[in-house]
């Protein structure tokens, strides 16, 4: 090949833009779910290649799609860890292979709620509260308990 060939062919393909600058611009924007996707992808194929040793199933990729009902090309695309997964096909993968892949901390939330629903009686009992002992009724006393942090949890008392 002449030195002229060697030149026009560097020419032709150095005026191709690949788009490395683009995809690396997407890859940091995104990395914060990029980052989840991968640990999910890791996660699965270390348990299809676990149940391929203990001949349980599933132990490839076409019976992990069998049982989600999706294609094998889907799965694939999934164990490369750049699929943006949604929820509910987090939990199904899951619930399939008997593990779990993102854990949400439940005494948070119900802690949440707890003091979401204490605060919103005491908004509606507010008279009953103030002035328990001028109430005929059965009158509900609100005892302020010191809980985590110093934030305030309440108990009812009858």
């Amino acid at each position: 090949m002449s030195i002229d060939k060697i030149k026009q062919k560097l020419k032709q393909t150095s005026i191709k833009d690949s788009g490395w600058l683009e995809k690396a611009k997407w890859r940091q924007e995104n990395e914060d779910w990029l980052d989840i996707s991968f640990s999910i992808a890791v996660r699965v194929a270390s348990t299809l290649k676990a149940n391929k040793k203990a001949n349980k199933y599933p132990k490839n990729q076409v019976e992990l799609a069998d049982a989600m009902g999706c294609s094998a090309q889907y799965v694939n695309k999934l164990l490369k860890g750049q699929e943006n997964l949604q929820i509910e096909t987090i939990c199904k993968i899951g619930r399939i292979l008997g593990i779990t892949l993102i854990e949400v901390p439940k005494i948070e939330i119900k802690q949440n709620l707890q003091s979401e629903f204490f605060n919103w009686f005491l908004d509606v009992n507010k008279a009953n509260l103030t002035k328990p002992s001028s109430v005929t009724s059965k009158a509900y006393v609100v005892d302020n308990i010191q809980g985590v942090a110093g934030e305030n949890n309440y108990a009812l008392a009858a």
